[in-house]
């Protein structure tokens, strides 16, 4: 009797799992492909959501991932200055130190490196806006 029961309830855990794809034909609901398109989002969409804000006030855009990388891709009026190359971050950005500066590089480690050294460097309105694909899908 027991053993009976054991298999009515797997049967019925099973049948709910499996239905709903069978009778979606085996395709991806909106909700999976949603899922889908946020993984592969790298970066913080918030972050990349303040960041457009600050370029539409006036900001600086700077992408510090390598020339290959921002090559194959990048945001439009970006300059290109790998985060490895601080110096050349700050001549670029100038002697305004406050001025707003907005980096990103593939997912947002680089330009949190490339933040903290200008930083140390005395610059206060640096943003790192995270990722590419994250400043992508928030584009206003």
């Amino acid at each position: 009797m027991i053993r009976t029961l054991l298999k009515t309830l797997c049967f019925f855990t099973c049948l709910t799992l499996i239905a709903p794809s069978a009778m979606a034909g085996g395709s991806e609901t909106e909700q999976q492909k949603e899922q889908t398109s946020k993984s592969e989002i790298k970066g913080d969409i918030e972050a990349a959501s303040v960041g457009w804000e600050l370029l539409e006030e006036g900001a600086l855009l700077i992408d510090v991932r390598s020339v290959k990388e921002f090559e194959s891709g990048n945001i439009e009026g970006s300059l290109n200055i790998p985060h490895t190359n601080t110096d050349a971050l700050a001549q670029a950005i100038g002697s305004d130190y406050e001025r707003k500066v907005v980096v990103y590089c593939h997912s947002g480690r680089r330009s949190g490196l490339a933040q903290k050294n200008l930083e140390k460097l005395g610059y206060t309105g640096i943003f790192n806006a995270t990722g590419y694909t994250a400043l992508l899908a928030t584009k206003p």
